[in-house]
């Protein structure tokens, strides 16, 4: 008899479990069916048209003064918040589910109904200041931002959790790392008597299947031109230089941010003392040689436009004490694609060298001594060139 009671008890807890998931499955359903809507709207007020949806689905809707116009739609089996969203757009409306009531009003933190529809985050920045974000995004966000001069890198939003969606997702199309460019900058000095008779040899290994709109030409006038193949003429141009054909003067990498500036100096420093009549002497630095400043600006992730200013200047001779300098300016921009390399030419560097032979003791001695010394001058021109690949990193 005990076990028949405690058989009973079990199969009477089984159908009370089964009765109470099947209870609240039925009760699930209709409350899914109750949170559907099908109507038709034709210039009806938008406080009508919400008290129908309250009336459809057994929602309590509550809404403020501010509430007002028109709306025309057709609903057709439609969740109620997606018919919510439809019936307050035009508006500007928005609602805040606070248990089983819809609250609605305005988006505005003047509204007396805004302190119920709005949440608040504190969102970090990664690359941006809070300032720069405020200035970037459109206004419309700008009441709903609190940003704090000491904390650039939070910025805190309060505003309808709808806003904050829009606001997060056009803030991580700007929130990002800023494009960078490399530059890979070469300064040499070449023969012009070689380029002369092998220059079009040499700039083979730049110019490849490259078409480009100039003729090279060492006429002493500044020149452009986009190249490519830039490795296997740095391998040649090395080899020049062990021929002495060549010098290589410098070869740095440059990383620089889209739309910032990198400056280049290669060259050498005097000092001159002058002295004026009646004033005191004083000291002037003279710097010349090769100073090239670089503002990329990248167009896409293909394409780079490089401006590019630039003031070669070299010793030529020194008269009653007074050094001349011989430039050349150039300020200009040009496009290349990623990885191609740009030419900067138009200074010709002159050097001039006396030898002198002599036959031991004879050479030394006063008056016969010209019989049996020589002495030759030599004069070599060379052209300064710089030739800049663009590389777009970062992005």
């Amino acid at each position: 008899m005990k076990k028949l009671s405690i058989f009973i008890l079990v199969i009477t807890s089984i159908l009370i479990i089964n009765f109470a998931v099947i209870a609240a499955e039925v009760e699930g359903k209709n409350e899914s069916e109750e949170h559907i809507v099908s109507t038709i709207f034709y210039e009806t007020d938008i406080r009508e048209a919400l008290n129908e949806l309250a009336l459809q689905t057994g929602v309590n809707i509550i809404y403020d003064d501010s509430i007002a116009g028109t709306v025309t739609l057709d609903l057709e089996d439609i969740p109620l918040d997606k018919a919510l969203d439809l019936i307050l757009l035009k508006g500007g409306f928005y609602y805040q589910k606070m248990g089983d009531v819809y609250l609605i009003g305005v988006g505005d933190p003047r509204g007396t109904t805004f302190r119920h529809l709005a949440v608040t985050e504190t969102i970090r920045l990664k690359y941006l200041t809070s300032e720069e974000v405020r200035d970037l995004l459109p206004s419309f966000y700008t009441n709903f931002l609190r940003i704090s001069i000491e904390k650039t890198d939070l910025i805190t939003i309060s505003a309808p959790p709808s806003i904050i969606e829009d606001f997060k997702n056009d803030l991580n199309n700007i929130d990002r790392p800023e494009k960078e460019v490399t530059l890979q900058i070469l300064v040499t000095e070449i023969s012009t008597e070689y380029l002369r008779e092998r220059g079009t040899d040499l700039f083979q290994y730049l110019n490849g299947d490259l078409e480009l709109d100039y003729e090279i030409s060492w006429d002493r006038a500044l020149e452009l031109g986009v190249n490519s193949q830039y490795g296997q003429f740095l391998s040649r141009l090395r080899a020049l230089e062990r021929e002495d054909i060549a010098e290589i003067k410098a070869n740095p990498s440059v990383r620089v941010l889209n739309n910032e500036s990198a400056s280049l100096f290669v060259g050498e420093e005097q000092v001159i003392i002058l002295e004026p009549t009646n004033t005191a002497a004083r000291l002037e630095r003279v710097e010349v040689g090769v100073a090239v400043r670089f503002t990329p600006e990248i167009i896409d992730n293909k394409v780079v436009r490089l401006n590019i200013e630039s003031d070669l200047s070299s010793f030529t001779d020194e008269r009653e004490e007074r050094l001349v300098v011989r430039r050349s300016d150039l300020s200009t921009s040009i496009y290349a694609k990623h990885g191609e390399t740009i030419t900067i030419a138009g200074m010709t560097l002159e050097e001039e060298a006396k030898l002198r032979s002599q036959i031991p003791i004879l050479g030394s001695i006063p008056i016969i001594r010209w019989l049996f010394r020589n002495e030759t001058e030599t004069k070599t021109e060379r052209e300064l060139l710089i030739f800049i690949t663009p590389e777009i990193i970062g992005g």
